[in-house]
């Protein structure tokens, strides 16, 4: 429960928007017991077998845990799920794969270790068997979301949770204040520095600043939003331009306006500060919309209005796609057949359902969010399926290449002495050029 949580007066009227949230409610619960439960009937999934998964800790995993009998009961077997942090995640992947048979069955990865994963030969290929399965349906899957789990043409893993950063708004205190959602980032700046108010713990908008991987990230959607690729046609590095020195200094004008630990601040504590009211605009994944729209735990469920990253003046919109998938080791060893049985199943358009009810606010497939019902319990579903089908969704502000977690870590120490004032933009962008440099040599 939010400390934080708003009460109605004992003689209140009810809401409207509070008795359409019951509606969903209701409506989310009789789906739930009307759902045709997957593969239920085929118990032969597992055959009374365990199922080893390594996880991050993101919302198809919640829901994975929260489900975790269901699933059981439906599959036919145990499942055994292990989840960690996101660096926790990328070094054990690598520690596993030095074993000679995997500890794990399935596991999940970032699109953007698709290029260094698949340059080691350290998840199975999966090509053939999509190719001669009946459940896994390629056409159904976003596009960008599918093609991220691909390295040099072949699929090493299905979409789980695929999902872009928005731009997540108060719709009440942009009302209040007689704004329009935010389209450019000179609209953020404007908005943030309206609507910052320290004296009441509240303040314009949230981001990644962590050092690190976090500020990498984030840093990365900016060079995006002014259209600076990170890396040219001949995969060399283009960090030290001018396009790049204005979104580091776009960075910089944030900082006013941000909680004063923005510089600590990282995924799990954004959607957290924004949903207890201290920013009123925040970068957040969509997949994440859980966190802040259930009005068991959020007393500004229904207040929050979700819109495409903004793009500097002049530029066009795109909006930075992340994709967790699922996955198998190369060293699986024996346990083949059962892992890709098994992720087969989790991955079908019936379970990854399920999941959405659970809470995987991800959007795996254009059937789960093109669901009236869902759309309702995700208001960010249509928005994404608009910037999909507009082309507006883009992953290479990311790019899957071996040398990603090293150019994120480069970026997000580099950037983060900037925000701290060890240096100026220019001064910032030159340094990153030369360590990026040498990681492409």
């Amino acid at each position: 429960m939010n400390p934080n949580q708003s009460h109605s007066p004992a003689k209140s009227r009810p809401h409207p928007s509070r008795t359409n949230t019951l509606l969903v409610v209701a409506a989310l619960f009789t789906l739930l017991l009307t759902l045709p439960k997957p593969a239920a009937a085929q118990t032969s999934i597992l055959n009374g077998k365990a199922i080893h998964m390594l996880l991050v800790g993101d919302p198809f995993a919640v829901a994975l845990q929260k489900s975790a009998a269901q699933l059981e009961q439906m599959a036919g077997g145990t499942l055994n799920i292990e989840v960690v942090g996101y660096d926790d995640l990328y070094h054990q992947i690598l520690l596993n794969a030095k074993d000679l048979e995997s500890s794990y069955d399935i596991i999940s990865f970032d699109s953007v270790w698709a290029g260094e994963f698949g340059k080691s030969k350290l998840l199975l290929p999966l090509s053939d068997l999509v190719k001669a399965s009946k459940i896994v349906e390629p056409s159904d899957f976003l596009e960008i979301a599918y093609a991220s789990a691909q390295y040099q043409g072949v699929q090493l893993g299905l979409p789980i949770q695929p999902h872009p950063e928005l731009m997540w708004y108060r719709t009440d205190i942009f009302k209040d204040a007689g704004l329009q959602p935010p389209v450019t980032t000179d609209d953020v700046l404007a908005a943030a520095k309206l609507l910052t108010k320290p004296d009441q713990k509240q303040y314009g908008i949230c981001w990644n600043g962590q050092k690190g991987q976090a500020l990498g990230q984030q840093i990365a959607h900016f060079y995006a939003a002014f259209g600076q690729h990170l890396l040219n046609e001949q995969g060399q590095p283009t960090l030290n331009t001018p396009k790049g020195i204005a979104a580091a200094s776009y960075a910089l004008a944030l900082l006013p306006y941000s909680p004063p630990d923005v510089l600590n601040m990282a995924w799990d504590q954004r959607p957290q500060r924004f949903g207890s009211g201290g920013c009123v605009m925040t970068y957040e994944w969509a997949a994440r919309t859980y966190l802040v729209e259930d009005p068991a735990t959020s007393r500004i469920a229904g207040k929050i209005g979700y819109v495409a990253a903004p793009h500097a003046p002049g530029e066009k919109s795109v909006t930075a796609m992340g994709a967790w998938h699922l996955g198998i080791p190369m060293n699986i060893g024996a346990r083949k057949d059962i892992a890709w049985k098994f992720m087969e199943w989790l991955t079908s358009g019936a379970t990854e359902k399920f999941l959405a009810i659970q809470g995987n606010g991800g959007m795996p497939r254009y059937s789960i969010m093109r669901d009236a019902t869902l759309s309702k319990t995700y208001p960010a579903f249509s928005v994404v399926e608009q910037l999909g089908l507009a082309g507006e969704l883009a992953d290479w502000m990311r790019p899957a290449v071996p040398q990603w977690p090293g150019l994120a870590d480069a970026l997000g120490q580099v950037y983060h002495d900037m925000l701290e004032g060890k240096t100026t933009p220019e001064q910032a962008a030159a340094q990153v050029q030369k360590q990026a440099e040498s990681l492409f040599k």
